[in-house]
């Protein structure tokens, strides 16, 4: 029963150092419940308790399967190499091909609109001398004609 007895407290002295030890190692911001400092204290205080409400309550949460911890995913060093910042590049491109587009077809309508007034204005001039001439000419032979 001695050796039941002695085994148990080594046991619960590793658990409680191990607690301690991963407390201590752990990010602070990842730490639940309460902050880092009253966990340290709860596991002294209340060493196998604090250390179980540790490991059930304030240790960080795994990011996954337990073993090796993959690699954060890598971010973009370079701008070309961003995603976000390619399709932006690509949005701004397509908003300025339209804009150049919009400003060309203003340019054809308004060079279509100078060349329609040029055209009414030559087109009146030499109207209004062939319509005289016809309306002088054919009023004189309508009014005689039965």
């Amino acid at each position: 029963m001695p050796r039941l007895l002695l085994f148990a407290a080594i046991l619960g002295v590793a658990v409680v150092i191990y607690a301690l030890i991963d407390c201590v190692m752990s990010r602070k911001h990842e730490v639940r419940s309460i902050s880092k400092t009253a966990w340290f204290v709860t596991i002294l205080i209340l060493p196998l308790i604090g250390a179980g409400m540790w490991f059930l309550f304030g240790r960080p949460r795994s990011q996954g399967p337990s073993g090796p911890r993959r690699p954060a995913p890598r971010t973009p060093t370079a701008p070309d190499d961003d995603p976000a910042f390619l399709q932006n590049l690509e949005t701004q491109r397509r908003q300025q091909a339209r804009e150049q587009e919009r400003r060309r077809r203003e340019q054809q309508q308004k060079d279509r609109e100078a060349k329609a007034r040029e055209n009414e204005k030559d087109k009146p001039a030499k109207g209004d001398e062939h319509d005289g001439n016809d309306d002088a000419g054919s009023g004189s032979a309508g009014a005689h004609r039965p």
